[in-house]
């Protein structure tokens, strides 16, 4: 088996939190900048909505682009739209619509981020220690959501919502300079640049692709499930039980050690009982979760304990699936990373804006949301292990 070398994958690490922290980061602070700005819950949940939507569709344009160009140029130049964006939200932040458009234009340059550091890891590791690579990128890309209002927490109750954007700010642009220097290219062989014709006919046939809308699928609907609970959970804990945004900060960091062990159990245990049964085990914690949100009494711990299964059920199920996800696709992992990562930012972001407008605010709600998640999660893992590509690549990551 060939050494690990983990500069890569700690790159791919950095690359991912910039995404993951601009999501998080806010959650805290979305209260006080609807008081601030007289805004509705539905209104001030357009700055996740609207960063995720702008985050998603640019990786359509990132993932191609990084095929033809290589990973770094297209990395780079995405980052300066986000701090572009990031800018704009800054100095207008007394207006709701620049804030607005702020977060979109924010979220168009980070989409970059994300198609990256899961390229980069499909380019620079094989089988073993590509799900290795996998299962410590997804908890990075999985803890930083979560451990993320913490730091917004802690920011907003000190110095204010405006400070957690201009954290958000610093950040990414030391992120850029430490990348212009050690980041190098991973993509040894470019190809042709496609013609919109010949792209639009790639994707369509991995959106036709049993195997592309299985994986991808597992993705889907555990990003949507973590999104729509950590957009509720400070309306929850700060609203309903009546915490201050430091105490639900303490709180939020519980789920983050649920993310840990999820991570580590694949980690030990994925190499002895194989990738398939490994992700099987995800729905059964969602049903877990379920279960607490709708049966358990609205008290800090019961409610901090659904997000801690659900953060573990994340951890399981983003290395395995999406590792095998990229196997069949080492020529095209741009391209594959880019419409998987789309649809799962725009699955996410249309699925919580519209329950969240359908009225869901009530954790027995989440909880019926997340028995839903659970049962299609499993349909999606047992159909797609089934096909024969399915198979082949449950063999290449056990072998």
């Amino acid at each position: 088996m060939a050494a690990f070398q983990w500069k890569p994958l700690l790159l791919a690490c950095m690359i991912v939190s910039i995404g993951q922290l601009s999501l998080g980061l806010i959650f805290p602070s979305l209260p006080w900048i609807a008081q601030d700005l007289s805004l509705s819950t539905e209104q001030v949940q357009l700055l996740v909505s609207g960063y995720l939507l702008g985050f998603g569709t640019s990786q359509l344009v990132y993932g191609p682009l990084s095929d033809v160009f290589g990973r770094r140029p297209v990395l780079l130049s995405g980052l300066l739209i986000a701090l572009f964006g990031l800018s704009l939200a800054i100095l207008h932040a007394e207006s709701f619509s620049w804030l607005l458009a702020g977060r979109v234009i924010q979220g168009m340059g980070a989409g970059s981020v994300a198609v990256m550091a899961r390229a980069t890891i499909r380019d620079s590791y094989q089988s073993h220690n590509l799900v290795r690579a996998m299962t410590w990128l997804a908890i990075v890309a999985a803890l930083t959501p979560i451990v993320a209002p913490v730091i917004g927490g802690m920011v907003n109750h000190y110095a204010g919502w405006l400070a957690v954007f201009i954290l958000l700010l610093g950040y990414i642009a030391v992120i850029w300079l430490v990348l212009c220097v050690n980041f190098p290219e991973s993509l040894s062989v470019t190809c042709r640049a496609p013609s919109v014709i010949t792209l639009m006919k790639d994707y369509s046939s991995l959106a036709r692709s049993s195997h592309f809308l299985s994986f991808a699928g597992v993705g889907w609907v555990n990003f949507s499930l973590v999104v729509l609970s950590i957009s509720l959970m400070p309306f929850i804990m700060q609203v309903q039980i009546g915490m201050t945004s430091e105490k639900y900060a303490l709180w939020a960091m519980i789920p983050a050690f649920g993310l840990m062990c999820g991570g580590l159990l694949c980690q030990r245990i994925r190499p002895k009982i194989g990738t398939r049964r490994m992700l099987l085990i995800a729905p059964w914690l969602h049903l877990l979760a379920g279960m607490i949100y709708i049966f358990s009494p609205v008290e800090p711990a019961w409610m901090i304990g659904g997000n801690f299964v659900l953060a573990m059920a994340n951890g399981i199920a983003f290395p395995c699936a999406q590792s095998l996800l990229l196997v069949p696709y080492g020529d095209k992992a741009g391209t594959v990373s880019a419409l998987s990562g789309a649809c799962q930012m725009v699955f996410a972001s249309l699925f919580s804006n519209t329950l969240l407008k359908i009225g869901i605010s009530q954790p027995w709600q989440l909880g019926g949301v997340m028995l839903l998640g659970a049962g299609i999660g499993f349909g999606l893992a047992f159909f797609g292990t089934q096909t024969e590509s399915g198979r082949q690549a449950v063999a290449t990551l056990n072998g």
